[in-house]
């Protein structure tokens, strides 16, 4: 009776072994991919998150001001700071987009509790400079520099003040 047993293995060759499991036998390489996928996932996140940060306008007009100031002709320090407060405060208040002239500024200072706290400054700051571009009258860069300065240090001020008062 060994016979038959010793026959079939022989027609039928040895059995094979079992094969192991798909997760055990491709577990390293999934590991793998998923740790990269992971990374790359990260990664990207961090890149788009960085990206989508937009500028924070005090410290925009900080570098644009800083640069005013470094400019060595007086007019063109004035033209500098002036547009540097004019961007800052198209960027902050509502009631002052980036086209407005100084008159229509002006009517908007009546009309805003952020720009009304530095009315004085800006508008002289800003006259100065108009006076500088299209009079073609001397000014004293240094000082339409210094009333920019003022300016957004006020607006500064009243914006933290009415973001606190809001946040209550």
């Amino acid at each position: 009776m060994s016979e038959p047993a010793d026959t079939a293995a022989v027609l039928l060759g040895p059995r094979p072994e079992v094969p192991p499991p798909w997760l055990e036998a491709h577990g390293a390489a999934l590991a793998a991919g998923l740790g990269l996928a992971l990374c790359l996932g990260w990664v990207a996140l961090r890149i788009a998150r960085r990206r989508a940060r937009p500028a924070d306008p005090a410290e925009v007009f900080r570098r644009a001001h800083a640069a005013a100031t470094a400019a060595p002709d007086a007019a063109l320090k004035a033209g500098l700071a002036a547009g540097a407060l004019r961007a800052y405060l198209a960027a902050v208040c509502a009631e002052a987009p980036a086209g407005l002239s100084t008159q229509q500024l002006a009517a908007g200072c009546e009309r805003s509790a952020l720009l009304a706290t530095a009315a004085d400054p800006t508008l002289r700051a800003l006259r100065a400079a108009d006076a500088a571009k299209f009079g073609g009258r001397e000014v004293d860069g240094d000082e339409v520099a210094a009333l920019c300065a003022e300016a957004f240090a006020r607006v500064e001020l009243a914006r933290r003040a009415l973001w606190r008062e809001a946040l209550r």
